[in-house]
């Protein structure tokens, strides 16, 4: 006899639904597992995970370069405390952190600015002046300067101005077409006097001392480029020489 089940919707409440028997013998479905996908999985968990930790150890990893803290014009000498250590990440090209001293008491070859990442080709062992050209040290009062000052590296015209018992018709030589502000100094021996280094063609050095001396030389700030040439002198002279490093 077989057992067939009982509708029980509208049972009353409280009454147990009858179940209908399953049949003996049927097996119950299961998940067909595919270990290929499993593998694969596995294979590409490792592989991002071994990513992200390259990645990781390459944003930490940082080298120690030279880099500039003080300014320093070109054509003078490095001095310890113009330049320091940073630690950066990535490909740089910079003079390494350990190599810090050999640097000191070279010629920077260009204008070097604090932050910036010191390379071979910015310095060199050799001396800031070439053949042919002298330092000259000129001391200037007020009115014989710009009213802004000078800096090292800036490209000037030195005359010499009339004796004061010369004619009123004398106008100013010029000594040097164009030099190099060297250094800048305030003068102790003067209010508002300033005194100047100036790289000057070898063979114009000795007159522009002299108009210094007499408290005669003046400068005059020009375009920096072209090269520092002994200026033509008041009877139309040829200028000769360079003073561009």
């Amino acid at each position: 006899m077989t057992a067939t089940a009982t509708n029980t919707t509208n049972a009353a409440p409280g009454r147990v639904r009858p179940v209908a028997p399953s049949r003996a013998g049927v097996a119950l479905p299961t998940r067909q597992r595919r270990p290929g996908w499993t593998a694969l999985a596995l294979t590409l968990v490792v592989a991002f995970g071994a990513v992200g930790a390259w990645l990781y150890a390459s944003a930490g990893s940082k080298t120690a370069v030279v880099v500039v803290v003080r300014e320093v014009p070109a054509g003078h000498v490095i001095a310890r405390t113009d330049v320091s250590t940073v630690a950066v990440a990535g490909a740089v090209t910079a003079i390494a952190g350990e190599r810090l001293d050999s640097v000191v008491g070279q010629t920077a070859t260009v204008h070097l600015l604090p932050n910036m990442l010191l390379q071979r080709s910015m310095v060199s062992a050799e001396p800031g002046l070439t053949a042919g050209q002298a330092q000259v040290g000129v001391a200037v009062r007020s009115g014989q300067i710009p009213a802004d000052g000078l800096t090292p590296g800036d490209a000037v015209t030195v005359v010499a101005l009339p004796a004061p018992d010369a004619p009123k018709t004398t106008t100013a030589a010029v000594l040097v077409e164009r030099a190099e502000v060297f250094a800048v100094r305030e003068d102790p021996a003067q209010a508002g006097g300033t005194l100047l280094t100036l790289v000057v063609p070898i063979d114009r050095a000795v007159a522009v001392a002299a108009a210094s001396g007499a408290g005669r030389a003046a400068v005059i700030r020009v375009a920096p480029n072209g090269s520092a040439q002994s200026g033509s002198s008041q009877n139309g002279s040829s200028p000769s020489g360079s003073a561009r490093r």
